[in-house]
C-alpha cells in the first residue's frame, strides 16, 4: 500500500482524470462482461444434454416438423434409430389447485422425455416420471408457483384442457436455462393428452393430419447417420406421410441437436434459436468497446505524464532504475484496472435485466462466474492493465531526469501515441455510428412501410366467448362512444390465419398451393381496409388474392372454380394482395371467406376504437369482455399495433444495442479526443508563443490546430471505410429491405459530419484559451 501512496495522491489531486478513466473503463468493461457472458452461454447451450452428439431432429432441410405417429413409423422401419421422443409446442392453460386457477405453460411430450434427454431432476427419479397418462412433470419455478414448494411429489391438480381428471406430479425438474427448450416451459404432460388440445395432432389421428404438430428427436446408434439414407427414407415417407405423398415435400434432413441452436432450420414449436452472426457481431463490438476504453486510458495517462514527470525524476535521482519506474507504472495501471473491473461487475449485474431484454437471451453474470470465467476475468484484468500501462510507462521510464529539471520534457515528448489512438478511436466511432444510423433508418422504413392493408386502434381478444354471446358483446361494446366497430374472425393479417396446402392436378400437370386462409365478417374487411377488386356475389364463394388468382390461372386451372379431390373452391371474388405477418416475409397466396359471425366460431375478436383512444378506453372494453367470458383458460387483450411490432422485435433489439454501443463509443472517443487535444495544445504552447511574437495571431493559430485535427480525421475516415462497408453489407443481409443504397450514403455522410463537428468544436473550446494567451507571459515562464 505504501508503494501506491504517491499514486493515490496523484489520483486525488487529479479528480477529473480519475473520474474519466474509471468511468470509461468501468462502463466499457460492463459491456464486455455482459457480451462475454452472452457469448459464453450461447456457445455452451445444452451442455447438460445426454447423447446430443447422436441425437437428431427430423426436418425437410428448411423447417423441422412431424407428427407423433411418424416417430413410431420411422423407429419401426429403420434400425439405426435406437429411440425417439416427441415435443409439442407450448400452450397456455390453467392449473387448478384448491379452487385457484394458476396460469401455466403446458407442453406435451413422450413419456420418457426426462430420461431421453437426461434432464436434471430436483425431485423424484427420471425413470418414474410420466409412467401413466395423467402423470406430469413440473419445472422448479412452476412447482413453487403452483404449490409454494418444490417438494410436491404425489400432489394433484386439474388442467383446463381436461377438467374430468386429476393430474399427479411425478417429478420436478430444473428450469430450462441456456437450452433449446424454452425457459417458459412449466408443465410437461404425456403426449396422450394431446387429444384434448388438438385432435389432429393426437396419437389417435392415424392420418397424421397436423403435420407440424410436434418436433421429432431421433437418437441413432453410435457411428450411424440417417442423412446417409435420405433416399430410402423419402421413398418410405411417400408411402405413409401425406406431406410427401402429394409432393408437398420431397426432401428430408436430420439436423444434429448440437447444431440446432445456430441452425437455419426453423422449428415448428417454440424451441430456442439464435443467430450466430449476431453472436459474432456482439463479440466484435465488445472487443471494439474494450479497445476504445484501453485507448482512452492510454491517452489520458500519456496526457498526464507531465504531472508525474517530476515525481519520477526525483525517484531516478534517488536511485530508482528505469526498470523500476517502468514496472511501477505498469502496476499502477493494473491497480486502476482491477478497481474498474470491480465496478464493472456491479454495473453489469445491475444492468443484467435490461441486457437480457435487449439481447433476447438469459444472462447470469454471478452464477456463471465460478470456474474458468473467473480465471479468464483475472487474466483479462492483468492483460488490460499491462497493455494500458505500457505507453505511459515507456515514456516516463525513458526520459532523462535533467530534461524535467530543465523543463524540456513536455517539448521532447512526442504526440505519436495520442495521435494514433485518437485516429483509431475516431475511425471506430465513425464506422459504428454509420452502421447504427443505417440500421435505425431501415427499421423505421420497415415499420412504416405499407403492408397492403391499413388498421387503426384495434384491440385483439382470444375468442373465449361462447358463440351465443357474440351479439351481446358486440351490442354492449358498440354502446361505448369511442368504439367504431367489432369484428369476428379466424386469423388476422398479422398472424397469417390458417395454412391450407392443397394439391391440384390437370392435364398440364400438378400444382401444390400453400394458401393462408382467413375467415371474417364484413366488419373485419372494413376494419383492415381490405380492397375487394371484384365481387361476384356468390353466397358460398371464396375470395382470393390477386397473386393466388394469377398463379392458378397461369397453371391452367381457370378463374371460376378450382377442384382438388372432393374439394371445390367456388371463386366469389378477388382482393388486392397484402402482406401477412412481417413485411419481410415471402408473399403468400391468400384465401378469404366473408361470412356472418353466426356462421363460424371465431378464433379472435377485434374491437376498433377511435384514433384518440388509449389505455383508459381499452380498460372499459376489457371489462365488458371479461364479464361475459366463461372459461378457466388464461387470456389477455393486446393492441394490434403492438402485435405487429412484435414481428420485428429481433431487429429492434439489435438496433437498441447498436445505438447503446455507438453512444458509449462516442463518449469514450470524445474523452480520448479531449485528452489528445489538451496534451497537443500544452505541447505546442511555446511554438505558438514564438510564432505570435513574429507576427502570427490567434485566428491563424486556431486554424493551425484545426488543420492538424482535420488531417487526423481524414486518416480516420480512410480507416473507417472498410469496416463500415462490411457493416452495411451485413445489415442488408440481416434486414433485407430494398432501396437502402441512398440511405447508406446518407448515414455515412451524417456519421462523418457528426464526428467532424464534435472534433472541431472540442478543439476550438480547448484551444481558445491557449491561442488567446499573451505570448510574452508564457515565454517568461520558460
Amino acid at each position: 500500500m505504501k508503494h501506491y501512496k504517491t499514486y493515490f495522491k496523484f489520483l486525488q489531486r487529479n479528480k477529473l482524470f480519475t473520474l474519466v478513466n474509471l468511468a470509461g473503463l468501468s462502463i466499457s468493461l460492463m459491456f464486455v462482461l455482459l457480451i462475454a457472458d452472452m457469448v459464453m452461454r450461447q456457445l455452451t447451450v445444452d451442455s447438460w444434454m445426454k447423447d446430443k452428439e447422436r441425437t437428431f431432429i427430423f426436418s425437410n432441410g428448411r423447417e423441422s416438423f412431424g407428427h407423433y405417429n411418424l416417430g413410431t413409423y420411422l423407429h419401426n422401419r429403420f434400425p439405426e434409430i435406437e429411440e425417439w421422443c416427441a415435443w409439442s409446442p407450448t400452450a397456455r392453460n390453467n392449473a387448478k389447485v384448491n379452487g385457484n386457477n394458476i396460469p401455466v405453460n403446458v407442453t406435451c411430450a413422450s413419456k420418457d422425455f426426462v430420461r431421453f434427454f437426461g434432464v436434471e431432476m430436483r425431485q423424484g427419479q427420471a425413470e418414474n416420471t410420466m409412467r401413466g397418462d395423467r402423470d406430469i412433470v413440473l419445472t422448479e419455478s412452476a412447482a413453487l408457483k403452483i404449490f409454494g414448494t418444490e417438494n410436491c411429489l404425489g400432489k394433484t391438480l386439474q388442467l383446463s384442457f381436461n377438467t374430468d381428471d386429476l393430474y399427479t406430479v411425478t417429478g420436478v425438474i430444473a428450469d430450462f436455462d441456456n437450452s433449446i427448450f424454452s425457459q417458459s416451459t412449466e408443465l410437461i404432460a404425456p403426449f396422450e393428452n394431446m387429444k384434448y388440445i388438438n385432435s389432429y395432432a393426437a396419437i389417435e389421428d392415424t392420418q397424421m393430419s397436423n403435420a407440424m404438430s410436434c418436433e421429432l428427436f431421433l437418437r441413432t446408434a453410435p457411428g450411424t447417420d440417417l442423412n446417409n439414407r435420405k433416399a430410402d427414407i423419402v421413398a418410405y415417407l411417400k408411402e405413409i406421410f401425406w406431406v410427401y405423398r402429394i409432393g408437398m415435400d420431397d426432401q428430408v434432413h436430420f439436423e444434429p441437436v448440437a447444431d440446432l441452436y445456430f441452425s437455419d432450420i426453423i422449428p415448428s414449436s417454440n424451441l430456442n434459436q439464435y443467430n450466430p452472426i449476431l453472436v459474432m457481431v456482439f463479440l466484435i463490438v465488445g472487443i471494439l468497446i474494450l479497445c476504445l476504453a484501453v485507448f482512452n486510458y492510454v491517452g489520458m495517462s500519456v496526457a498526464q505524464t507531465g504531472y508525474r514527470a517530476k515525481e519520477m525524476a526525483t525517484r531516478r535521482l534517488l536511485g530508482s532504475s528505469r526498470q523500476e519506474i517502468f514496472w511501477r507504472m505498469i502496476a499502477e495501471a493494473m491497480a486502476l484496472t482491477v478497481v474498474g473491473f470491480l465496478i464493472a461487475f456491479l454495473l453489469a449485474k445491475a444492468m443484467e435485466p435490461y441486457a437480457m431484454e435487449l439481447l433476447g437471451v438469459r444472462l447470469d453474470i454471478f452464477g456463471d462466474l465460478p470456474g474458468w470465467p473467473l480465471t479468464v476475468s483475472l487474466l483479462a484484468m492483468l492483460l488490460i492493465g499491462g497493455i494500458a500501462g505500457i505507453a505511459p510507462a515507456s515514456i516516463l521510464a525513458g526520459f532523462k531526469p535533467i530534461d524535467v529539471v530543465k523543463g524540456s520534457f513536455r517539448r521532447k515528448t512526442k504526440t505519436v501515441y495520442l495521435r494514433t489512438l485518437s485516429i483509431l478511436q475516431s475511425a471506430i466511432t465513425m464506422a459504428l455510428l454509420c452502421c447504427s444510423l443505417y440500421l435505425s433508418v431501415q427499421i423505421y422504413r420497415v415499420l412504416h412501410a405499407p403492408l397492403g392493408y391499413e388498421y387503426g386502434k384495434i384491440i385483439e381478444y382470444p375468442a373465449y366467448l361462447k358463440h351465443e354471446k357474440y351479439d351481446a358483446f358486440q351490442s354492449e361494446a358498440m354502446k361505448l362512444p369511442f368504439v367504431k366497430r367489432v369484428a369476428f374472425c379466424r386469423g388476422t393479417p398479422n398472424n397469417g390465419g390458417n395454412n391450407s396446402t392443397t394439391h391440384f392436378e390437370n392435364e398440364k400437370g400438378a400444382l401444390n398451393m400453400s394458401f393462408q386462409v382467413l375467415v371474417g365478417d364484413s366488419a373485419f374487411v372494413d376494419m383492415f381496409h381490405i380492397q375487394i377488386t371484384e365481387d361476384r356475389h356468390l353466397p358460398e364463394g371464396v375470395f382470393v388474392s390477386e397473386n393466388a388468382m394469377k398463379q392458378m390461372v397461369d397453371a391452367g386451372f381457370g378463374s371460376e372454380q378450382w377442384s382438388s379431390g372432393n374439394n371445390t373452391f367456388m371463386i366469389g371474388g378477388v382482393f388486392k394482395d397484402f402482406k401477412i405477418r412481417s413485411l419481410l416475409d415471402e408473399p403468400h397466396p391468400l384465401l378469404l371467406t366473408i361470412a356472418d359471425k353466426s356462421e363460424f366460431s371465431a378464433w379472435q375478436i377485434l374491437v376498433e376504437l377511435t384514433d384518440e383512444s388509449g389505455e383508459k378506453e381499452k380498460a372499459q372494453v376489457d371489462r365488458i369482455y371479461w364479464q361475459m367470458v366463461e372459461t378457466e383458460m388464461p387470456y389477455d387483450s393486446n393492441w394490434y399495433h403492438e402485435l405487429v411490432e412484435d414481428q420485428y422485435q429481433h431487429f429492434i433489439r439489435v438496433e437498441k444495442m447498436m445505438l447503446i454501443f455507438t453512444g458509449t463509443a462516442l463518449l469514450i472517443s470524445l474523452l480520448g479526443l479531449v485528452a489528445m487535444n489538451i496534451y497537443y495544445v500544452s505541447q505546442h504552447k511555446r511554438d505558438m508563443a514564438i510564432r505570435k511574437v513574429f507576427g502570427s495571431d490567434s485566428r491563424r493559430e486556431m486554424l493551425r490546430l484545426q488543420r492538424v485535427q482535420l488531417q487526423s480525421l481524414g486518416v480516420s475516415l480512410l480507416i473507417a471505410a472498410l469496416p463500415a462497408y462490411f457493416g452495411l453489407r451485413w445489415i442488408d443481409n440481416f434486414l433485407p429491405y430494398e432501396g437502402g443504397s441512398t440511405w447508406q450514403v446518407a448515414a455515412a455522410v451524417v456519421a462523418v459530419a457528426f464526428v467532424t463537428a464534435v472534433s472541431v468544436v472540442s478543439v476550438w473550446l480547448i484551444g481558445l484559451k491557449a491561442v488567446s494567451e499573451n505570448p510574452i507571459k508564457y515565454l517568461t515562464k520558460e
